[in-house]
């Protein structure tokens, strides 16, 4: 059994260059920000918008909210991923209006830090020890009528990635999740169960796409030689689209909370 949210202080070097920093991220991040700004036409619109990144990772989001005019306050676990944020908002936007938490998810209150019109939470909800518990506490943190833009990693994904190379008896054990202090998430979650815990709690589900539902699947020699631009258009054009959203080894919902 899971008993503690998984901190990344000892992998902040490791992420920054074989995750932020290489082609699956970069495209992650492109595919992202654009189906955000679809589904968000305000955050376009010139109209500053209240905004928590929480497990804020090394701010690359943040950074482009920000450029927008966005107030954000990111927040993370890993006091060195926090760091590395500050670091970069200091060299790409100084006089960003941002404030920089060290605190885990359930440390945020109403109480303290009021209510945001948008939440991101992105790539953290699978590394939870009780993630349905924790996203409830999260979302009492948007004000009505605001949104939530939710990432998280793919457990139909990750079944048929191993049906796909033949680890038949790990994809029917039922058993994917990883260990505590490992590199496989604690929680991969169903598309299905994710949206059902937003419904019961009065959310709206705005849209959906899945991320990476092609690049993941493409045999190495050909994906490499394809421009990463290239390689964005071609997700974006089926991100949305039944049935391949659902092959995306993360999904990205944004959803609305009820006014009433």
């Amino acid at each position: 059994m899971i008993q503690s949210d998984r901190n990344f202080d000892d992998l902040t070097t490791r992420f920054a260059r074989n995750i932020y920093g290489s082609a699956k991220g970069e495209i992650r991040l492109a595919i992202v920000w654009e189906h955000l700004l679809q589904s968000i036409p305000a955050l376009s619109e010139g109209k500053p918008l209240r905004i928590l990144d929480a497990g804020c990772g090394l701010g690359q989001m943040g950074l482009r909210l920000a450029r927008l005019g966005h107030e954000l306050v990111l927040s993370d676990l890993s006091e060195k991923m926090l760091e590395e944020t500050g670091l970069l908002f200091e060299k790409e936007l100084p006089k960003a209006k941002i404030e920089l938490l060290h605190q885990p998810v359930q440390a945020l209150h109403v109480q303290n830090l009021g209510q945001f019109d948008l939440i991101l939470f992105h790539a953290v909800l699978e590394w939870l020890a009780e993630p349905e518990k924790t996203l409830n506490h999260l979302t009492h943190l948007i004000k009505p009528g605001g949104n939530l833009s939710l990432m998280f990693y793919n457990r139909d994904a990750l079944v048929f990635r191993n049906l796909i190379r033949g680890n038949w008896r790990k994809a029917e054990s039922d058993h994917l999740q990883g260990d505590e202090g490992g590199l496989t998430p604690y929680h991969p979650l169903c598309l299905e169960e994710v949206q059902n815990w937003l419904e019961t709690w009065q959310f709206e589900i705005l849209s959906r796409a899945g991320v990476r539902v092609v690049y993941d699947y493409m045999e190495r020699r050909i994906r490499d030689q394809r421009p990463i631009e290239e390689i964005v258009r071609i997700e974006m054009k089926y991100a949305q689209h039944e049935p391949y959203l659902h092959l995306g080894r993360y999904l990205h919902l944004v959803a609305q909370k009820s006014t009433h």
